[in-house]
């Protein structure tokens, strides 16, 4: 997702993953901890320093 503010613009990523501990084969031990590539320094004004994670909740179909 994107906002735009004046000459800046801010992005919103979701990713989907199968489980915490795929998350954590990519990040590290510190699945809260944010992990950046060498090349994002051309791309990215600010860094945050921690991610949010969410579990999808679906709800099964009602029986009609």
């Amino acid at each position: 997702m994107r906002r735009v503010e004046g000459d800046r613009a801010h992005f919103l990523t979701l990713s989907f993953w199968n489980s915490i501990d795929d998350v954590k084969r990519f990040a590290g031990p510190d699945p809260e901890r944010a992990k950046y590539y060498p090349a994002d320094e051309e791309f990215l004004l600010d860094f945050e320093p921690t991610v949010g994670h969410y579990e999808v909740v679906v709800e099964p179909p009602s029986e009609a």
